[in-house]
């Protein structure tokens, strides 16, 4: 929900004597000023996929983009995205392997995944998962539910043309985060707030996600890039058939430095796919396959490595996308 706006701003200063007046019971002053209101911070999710799990349950697979607007005087210079919670009376959130600090710089997004699985209606309808190795906030507590609740009403208001009935499977992602503000004088204060973003899913799972897919690599990096500028890392893409019969598989390494769609891509900073990039194989029912490739790093910072699609090509010629599941982010850190 936008929280860009204009309006004016009333204050009210309500007082009494600290010795009884007769006939007075108190006095108030008010003032009023214009306002504008900008977003510093902004979100959008989404659900890749909904997928049966091998004791057959429904796992959900989603994102959720945060960017870190940076206007002016406000720009948050340490922006770090603490916790998600998840507002669902059938979908619960699951734990991430993220313990590294999730660090959004001025002007700059990171795309965080996550997982949900669906479970009976219970009565606790928020779902948490701390992250960058943070303690859990209470999301159950009055004012974080009544921000959300005042949140939700304004995009359901917003949502003319919204099904009434699909609104039941509507949720919402609670996004908690931390940033420093710098002031007049030097000064530099710690914000700790929240930002909400709204998705819908079915509760069906998808029809096209015939692989089962992994990615392994090393985490977290130092290096020293005065004396070595680049950092190439090993990455190991493994694929698993949960089809019946044979499928061909494409897959496409995608270099998102100086690429048109840059700005899109569910990263922090640009890296850079080394050697062979594209691959054509077909794999049997059942069988594992890994693919080597190597990503190069130029600067430090915290980087999606989910920056690969793998498609699935049917008898047709027609392409089936096939998602990725809980990517972790790597770090690069310099000395």
């Amino acid at each position: 929900v936008s929280t860009q706006s204009t309006g004016d701003l009333v204050t009210t200063l309500y007082y009494t004597a600290v010795s009884p007046v007769p006939g007075v019971s108190h006095r108030s002053v008010s003032g009023e000023r214009r306002v504008n209101v900008t977003d510093s911070v902004t979100c959008e999710s989404r659900v890749h996929s909904i997928t049966p799990t091998r004791d057959q349950q429904l796992e959900m697979v989603g994102s959720v983009v945060v960017n870190n607007v940076g206007y002016y005087s406000v720009t948050l210079q340490d922006l770090n995205v603490t916790q998600l919670s998840l507002v669902s009376d059938r979908w619960k959130i699951q734990g991430l392997d993220c313990s590294i600090p999730l660090v959004v710089y001025p002007g700059a997004s990171i795309n965080i995944p996550f997982k949900a699985e669906l479970t009976e209606q219970q009565s606790s309808y928020i779902s948490c998962v701390a992250l960058g190795g943070g303690p859990l906030i209470k999301s159950s507590e009055d004012h974080v539910l009544d921000l959300y609740r005042r949140s939700q009403q304004c995009y359901l208001t917003n949502q003319e043309a919204e099904d009434p009935a699909s609104i039941v499977y509507k949720m919402g992602l609670i996004v908690f985060w931390a940033g420093t503000v710098s002031e007049e004088g030097g000064r530099t204060r710690t914000l700790h707030a929240q930002t909400h973003t709204f998705l819908s899913a079915p509760l069906l799972p998808s029809p096209t996600q015939m692989l089962s897919l992994c990615l392994s690599y090393q985490e977290q990096w130092v290096t020293d890039f005065r004396t070595s500028p680049l950092l190439p890392v090993a990455v190991t893409l493994n694929m698993t058939n949960c089809h019946r019969g044979p499928l061909t598989v494409i897959v496409n390494a995608i270099t998102t430095a100086g690429s048109p769609d840059s700005q899109k891509a569910a990263t922090t900073l640009p890296f850079i796919w080394s050697g062979m990039v594209r691959h054509r194989l077909v794999l049997t029912d059942h069988v594992t396959k890994s693919i080597d490739l190597t990503a190069i790093f130029t600067q430090p910072g915290v980087y999606n490595i989910n920056q690969i699609v793998v498609e699935v090509e049917g008898e047709d010629g027609t392409l089936h996308p096939q998602v990725l599941h809980s990517v972790p982010l790597l770090r690069v850190d310099s000395l």
